[in-house]
């Protein structure tokens, strides 16, 4: 039987998400994946600790560039949960395979990235109800050495670049 036309985004998907789990296991943060996904990919969390983070995964394969110095990738955000009241932190995951293995990670609040939308950043597909980004990973000088760096548009996102961190479970108390 062959697969789908559309489950190819069906496994890149769940694939991300596999991946962001073995991050967050990596860094001994406990992780569940809900039976029913209505927003929620993965709760991260640690069992000395009450805090869990509710994250949205989104994968991408990205595109290398010509010259060999970096890659880009897309993401969509549904404005409707983009827009949503941040009672409940949400994180966005954004997963970015590059030759067959997983190359970046931008872990961002919601609330920030509403913050980021709402100043210009990533643009509003009416079709799809989604903002999307378009994100450039380039390596960049820092003094001698070079680190990777995360832009979308005039936005620079690096600070969120594999920032697990961010997440409440993850923080330094």
């Amino acid at each position: 039987m062959a697969w789908p036309k559309d489950s190819a985004a069906a496994f890149s998907g769940a694939s991300g998400q596999a991946a962001v789990v073995a991050e967050l296991l990596q860094r001994k943060c406990n992780a569940a994946i809900p039976f029913v996904d209505i927003g929620t990919d993965v709760f991260a969390f640690k069992d000395d600790r009450e805090e869990v983070a509710r994250i949205q995964v989104k994968a991408d394969t990205g595109k290398l560039y010509r010259d060999g110095n970096g890659y880009s990738a897309k993401f969509g955000v549904p404005l409707k949960q983009l827009s949503r009241n941040d009672e409940l932190m949400l994180f966005y995951a954004f997963a970015v395979r590059i030759n067959n293995e997983w190359a970046s990670f931008v872990v961002i609040s919601r609330f920030a990235l509403h913050l980021l939308s709402e100043s210009g950043c990533g643009s509003v597909n009416e079709k799809s109800g989604n903002l999307e980004l378009h994100i450039q990973f380039r390596m960049e000088p820092k003094g001698e050495l070079e680190m990777l760096t995360a832009k979308c548009g005039k936005f620079d996102l690096t600070a969120y670049l594999n920032a697990w961190d961010r997440l409440p479970p993850l923080a330094q108390i």
